[in-house]
């Protein structure tokens, strides 16, 4: 059964309903959401690796969870119920940011949440193989390095980065 999406226009309003497959195939804007859970400890972010099983980016550390908002779904819910298939956790998220991403003049509209906990986590979807805690710097070097690292992980991450630098 396909999967229903949200195409936006370019003020991130809804023009209609379309297939996952039709977003892509037409590079229609879209909307997505990415979560970074936050060690309340020690101010860690836990980043995933992604499924060498998985078609799209095999191998790759994300956000802690992400993925498409749904059809009629809220950035929000779409957050919570990622949580819930990537990491097997139900946390509290809170509104971060919204960025724009553009790629091969393809635009997602992304909302950037966060959510705190320490364990629980399990990958029972497949998409996830494993993740962890990472400070700040040592997830920046993954991207200074070159890692295998998702390109929205990147903007997302500049996000934390400056939140960071701010709070203190």
């Amino acid at each position: 059964m396909p999967e229903y999406m949200d195409h936006v226009d370019e003020n991130n309003l809804v023009v209609g309903r379309v297939s996952k497959e039709d977003i892509y195939k037409k590079k229609l804007p879209h909307r997505i959401v990415h979560v970074f859970v936050l060690n309340p400890d020690d101010g860690k972010v836990y980043l995933q690796k992604r499924s060498e099983k998985v078609q799209f980016l095999p191998g790759y550390y994300c956000t802690s969870a992400g993925g498409h908002v749904r059809s009629g779904e809220s950035y929000e819910n779409a957050a919570k119920r990622e949580l819930k298939e990537e990491l097997g956790i139900e946390a509290d998220v809170h509104f971060g940011t919204e960025l724009k991403f553009i790629s091969d003049e393809h635009i997602r509209f992304i909302q950037v949440f966060i959510a705190y906990a320490t364990k629980g986590f399990s990958f029972a979807d497949g998409e996830v193989e494993n993740g962890g805690f990472f400070t700040l710097d040592e997830a920046c070097r993954l991207i200074r390095d070159d890692a295998k690292v998702h390109p929205q992980l990147k903007i997302c991450l500049e996000w934390l980065v400056a939140r960071d630098k701010f709070k203190k």
